[in-house]
């Protein structure tokens, strides 16, 4: 569609400056050519009117008015001869100043005669061409004539013919005033219609000639300019167009013949030029895309994983050791989470009478009892600021720390014990979990040793933890004990409840 629709519009151009051009030339040059052709027909016809006029003024001074005569019955009798032959001249008539047609009656020649004398040889032959006079002249061009003594002139159409019609006035020079007076300036007028179709039909012959010259230049020209355009501009342009597609398809490969050193040769190297920026742009365009895509894919991968790990925080914060919690918030690494020296209180916490229990209960109820157990002391515990440590059969350690001081972490453990030991008596059920936060050294040994030493219900410390929460709790002293694994005997102390003070230290 695309190919049609240009040709079409540029033979159309083509053909519309064609003819405002060369058609506007020829126009003008018809337009010339047939005024100058009619402009020399008048011409010819003024050069027989001044002829003829002068004819007549030599006969007249000659006194001779029958020449005269005879010259006006000759033209006549040229009007009548067959239509090939016949003169152009369609009348010639001569009038008096009155109006009156001259030389057909005796009444100029009377005058003439009584004034200047005629041979009666003369006399004889106007009285022979004697006729009556014709209609009186009277219109504007006649009257015109007279008064300007110039020679009027038109162009006008009788019975379907076009005349070309002259008012030529005769003038009374001195020479001839002494036939016709001294009383007037113009003798006569010589009213001259010369057919004008010859001239008509001419020039039309010639216009059709030039018009049918000028379309066929035109069309020549048109074809020639059209096959020539097509060759330079349409085909270049459709070869551009298709490119231009296979483009727009994805095949940057594509590439436009730019072999002309022209305009539309500029053309197809500067599209070549911007197809291979745009296979560039692609090429980066997908390597960007490829990229996006992996960062993409990385972040919904990270943002999954932050999901499982808020939900995992969800679900696990609670069980997580409060200073692992501070460490973590501190320095999400960890690094301090290494093994590091600190001081700490331990609280071991067993079930009496847990062998015994072993033996008599299944091992699912048993655990259902223990986990009953270790978890109602869990809120316990983290209330007192305590770490759940291990848990190992019935055994429990937890360890208690503080920034504050080493009191402070003593008086939280023994309270943390006497309310597990009250807790006890109001059991219900739960379960919990924890994260494994643990302590190592001579401190857990010795709790551990101290905690397996402990009667029923009993709540045990050593000498140093005993110093530190003598002002808040009565202790009671058992006396130096020696455990396993441990080099040097230890003194032990018994914590007593509040309210108890049977034995006093």
């Amino acid at each position: 569609m695309f190919r049609p629709r240009l040709a079409l519009k540029i033979t159309l151009l083509i053909v519309a400056v064609m003819i405002v051009g060369f058609g506007v030339s020829t126009i003008v040059t018809i337009e010339r050519e047939s005024a100058a052709l009619v402009e020399q027909n008048k011409q010819a016809i003024r050069r027989l009117t001044q002829a003829v006029v002068a004819s007549i003024e030599a006969a007249m001074l000659q006194e001779r008015p029958d020449v005269t005569r005879s010259l006006l019955q000759e033209l006549r009798d040229l009007r009548a001869q067959p239509a090939e032959s016949a003169s152009p001249l369609e009348a010639l008539t001569i009038y008096r100043r009155n109006g009156v047609e001259a030389f057909t009656d005796m009444a100029t020649a009377t005058e003439v005669a009584r004034n200047a004398g005629l041979s009666a040889e003369v006399m004889k032959n106007i009285s022979k061409m004697q006729r009556a006079p014709g209609n009186t002249m009277t219109g504007p061009l006649f009257t015109r004539a007279i008064a300007t003594l110039k020679t009027q002139e038109s162009l006008e159409v009788e019975n379907g013919v076009s005349l070309f019609t002259l008012h030529y006035p005769v003038l009374n020079k001195e020479k001839c005033q002494g036939c016709h007076g001294s009383d007037h300036q113009v003798r006569a007028v010589v009213r001259v219609s010369t057919s004008m179709e010859p001239v008509f039909t001419e020039v039309r012959r010639l216009r059709n000639r030039q018009l049918m010259i000028a379309a066929l230049t035109i069309l020549s020209a048109a074809a020639v300019l059209t096959i020539a355009m097509r060759s330079v501009v349409v085909r270049p342009i459709v070869a551009l167009s298709a490119v231009a597609r296979r483009i727009g398809d994805g095949d940057f490969q594509a590439r436009a013949p730019a072999g002309a050193r022209d305009e539309i040769g500029e053309l197809g190297g500067a599209f070549n030029e911007m197809t291979s920026r745009l296979a560039r742009a692609h090429t980066d365009l997908e390597a960007k895309n490829t990229e996006l895509a992996t960062a993409l894919q990385s972040l919904q991968e990270s943002r999954q994983r932050l999901e499982l790990l808020e939900q995992l925080k969800g679900e696990l914060s609670k069980f997580v050791p409060d200073a692992v919690k501070k460490l973590l918030e501190q320095n999400p690494n960890a690094t301090e989470l290494e093994k590091r020296t600190v001081e700490v209180s331990v609280l071991f916490l067993d079930i009496a009478g847990y062998t015994k229990l072993s033996e008599q209960l299944e091992a699912r109820r048993l655990n259902q009892l223990v986990q009953t157990y270790f978890s109602s002391f869990l809120e316990i515990i983290q209330g007192h600021h305590g770490d759940v440590n291990e848990t190992a059969g019935d055994g429990l350690m937890v360890i208690f720390q503080s920034e504050r001081s080493s009191t402070d972490h003593a008086l939280n453990a023994t309270r943390a014990a006497f309310a597990i030991h009250q807790r006890t008596s109001k059991l219900g059920t739960g379960t919990g979990q924890r994260w494994t936060f643990t302590a190592t050294g001579p401190t857990t040994n010795v709790a551990a040793r101290f905690a397996g030493s402990a009667q029923g219900g009993e709540i045990v410390v050593g000498p140093v933890t005993a110093g530190r929460i003598r002002a808040s709790f009565v202790l009671e002293s058992v006396g130096e004990k020696t455990f396993k694994n441990v080099s040097q005997p230890i003194h032990v102390y018994r914590v007593i409840p509040p309210g108890i003070y049977e034995k006093i230290v």
